[in-house]
């Protein structure tokens, strides 16, 4: 498994605390060890081919875009809201 940063979540990352930084940071360590990791609560956004979301806890969210075969972008990260709001 692979993931690979996009500007836009490196950005937002920045703008959490540092506790929700971390948060994320073992979210996407749990993510490349097992993406079916109950906790994470994986899942495919429906009105959007290819996009995933992953929680880091309980009110931030991983925006994931599927490259290719166990390779994903990490487009963003954020609230609910924000991610659900911005992107779709």
């Amino acid at each position: 498994m692979r993931v690979t940063p996009t500007r836009t979540f490196l950005r937002s990352l920045k703008k959490l605390s540092p506790t929700h930084q971390h948060d994320v940071s073992a979210a996407l360590e749990t993510f490349l060890a097992n993406p079916q990791a109950k906790p994470l609560n994986f899942e495919k956004i429906k009105s959007r081919k290819g996009y995933f979301t992953i929680r880091a806890n309980y009110s931030i969210r991983i925006l994931l875009r599927y490259v290719e075969r166990e390779h994903y972008e990490v487009a963003a990260v954020g609230n609910h809201d924000y991610i659900y709001e911005s992107y779709f």
